[in-house]
């Protein structure tokens, strides 16, 4: 059951806000407890055999997360603990995730005689796990404070994040299902919410799927692609997974709305980034968010400590050695993101596309240390320029991302670079489509502008769209997002799922 599923958006999500808003009249207990079992509900739609596996994940943690807790006053026990908890969450992980694909790539290989088949990988088993996984280490360096089984079991479930994300940090989403406030629908919040819902429906049923055919066109037929099909491809798949994510993104931050939690930002214009770095500030937000909390800060501070007492200086002037650039930012920077590859999937590919980011990282560090900001080269490079820059060196890396197998992203990748010739000139139409849909991008505020919920202040007198697009709850945008809704109800494939629910 998906968010674009008419089961999810007529039976599903009212049954679970009309109990809310029930419930809610009694107090916290019984609202968030309804929250957390109808969140369960949710999941054991998509296979029901999953549900003991992430109610025992959920037992796990809890368990080992009192343990913990109580060991506070034994911090060699407390290590233990979060070793076990930490070695149980990544052996579930590994199992499901990567231990089968593996096999298989060792049969494929001839180094293995036995086929061992595939093992059917529950859906959002790397969020909830993450997200767990999160809280033990901060409640293991008191950063967090244990929780009752209902409330953690909320956390960890809530259906507008289990399956595809955002990864929620304990501090800012168990503190409102522990505030003492009345639990029940606002108008306010839920009218919101509502929008921001649809806007998402629409982005995701009206132009990602959509548009969907012409990024399957290329990597169906991989061989077959020229230079000019290849790009078009190319772009036509980040363009379908931009408006998916972002699609999905929206559903889930208008999802909570509707129970007036708040979620963290997980979308923010990621193509009108300058540079890589800002890309990945940009893009599944609260993935690099994780990834630089729990992997490259550890990393960067193990290697510094190692640095100062092997007597090596650790200043902007050590940075801008090469030992010390390669020691304490490209390292710490290229593990992170080979890890992030994995996250992403079992393949070869994703190694690589973990990789190809984590070049693109280093390279874009290395010109701010190296190349002065008010340097002739970088006055040579207006905003415009950079930005273009990114966004196709960010294309030619999610060729690994989105193909089946190494072979046919490099298949695809020698295409682009004209390995394959020009091959056939290109229909007027789809071009026209992709110009209008990188012009949305490019030019127009996004949803969280438009809703008046950005995090950042934009310059409105310089540029005046905005204000004439904001949201407001009266008739003209009710009645354009009810035709977004009616259009996007037309349109929809219940059987097509979010890019994102595969990790």
């Amino acid at each position: 059951m998906t968010f674009n599923n008419p089961l999810f958006i007529f039976v599903y999500l009212p049954i679970t806000l009309l109990g809310f808003a029930l419930l809610g009249r009694f107090g916290r207990r019984p609202a968030i407890g309804w929250l957390a079992l109808a969140s369960i509900a949710f999941y054991a739609k998509w296979k029901l055999s999953f549900v003991f596996l992430l109610l025992a994940s959920i037992a796990v943690n809890f368990t080992f997360s009192h343990l913990i807790a109580r060991a506070k006053p034994r911090p060699r026990l407390q290590h233990w603990f979060l070793i076990a908890g930490v070695a149980a969450n990544l052996g579930l992980l590994c199992f499901f995730k990567y231990l089968f694909p593996s096999l298989a790539f060792l049969h494929a290989h001839g180094l293995l005689r036995h086929d061992f088949g595939a093992v059917i990988l529950p859906l959002g088993i790397s969020f909830f796990t993450f997200t767990q996984l999160a809280y033990l280490i901060d409640l293991k360096q008191g950063q967090a404070e244990p929780q009752s089984l209902t409330s953690f079991a909320l956390f960890v479930t809530f259906f507008p994040h289990l399956v595809a994300g955002p990864i929620l940090h304990h501090k800012e989403i168990m503190p409102q299902f522990s505030e003492e406030r009345r639990y029940g629908l606002r108008a306010d919040d839920f009218a919101l919410g509502l929008t921001w819902f649809i806007l998402g429906l629409f982005k995701k049923v009206m132009i990602a799927d959509f548009i969907a055919p012409y990024a399957s066109a290329l990597y169906s037929a991989p061989h077959a692609a020229g230079l000019f099909a290849a790009w078009q491809g190319a772009v036509f798949y980040m363009l379908q997974l931009y408006f998916d994510f972002s699609g999905y993104s929206d559903m889930a931050l208008g999802l909570a709305r509707m129970f007036s939690i708040r979620f963290p930002y997980n979308f923010n214009s990621p193509f009108k980034a300058p540079n890589i770095i800002d890309f990945w500030q940009r893009w599944h937000m609260t993935l690099s968010r994780y990834l630089t909390l729990y992997l490259y800060t550890p990393i960067s501070l193990a290697l510094t400590r190692r640095r100062v007492l092997r007597g090596g200086s650790i200043g902007k002037k050590a940075l801008a050695t090469i030992g010390g650039f390669l020691s304490l930012i490209a390292f710490p920077t290229l593990v992170t993101m080979f890890l992030a590859g994995v996250w992403h999937g079992a393949g070869m590919q994703f190694l690589v596309f973990g990789l190809i980011h984590g070049a693109y990282l280093c390279i874009n560090h290395a010109w701010r240390i190296w190349i002065p900001a008010d340097s002739r080269l970088n006055r040579l490079l207006p905003k415009p320029i950079c930005v273009l820059i990114t966004f196709v060196s960010v294309t030619v890396a999610f060729v690994f991302f989105r193909a089946a197998s190494l072979a046919d992203a490099l298949t695809v990748t020698a295409a682009l670079f004209g390995r394959h010739g020009l091959g056939a000139a290109l229909a007027p139409a789809p071009l026209l489509l992709l110009a209008a849909l990188l012009a949305s991008i490019w030019l127009l505020p996004n949803t969280q502008e438009i809703l008046g919920q950005s995090q950042s202040h934009r310059d409105e007198s310089a540029w005046s769209l905005l204000p004439r697009l904001r949201w407001q709850p009266n008739l003209l945008w009710g009645s354009a997002t009810a035709a977004a809704f009616l259009l996007s109800l037309v349109y929809t494939n219940a059987a097509s799922v979010f890019l994102y629910f595969q990790f």
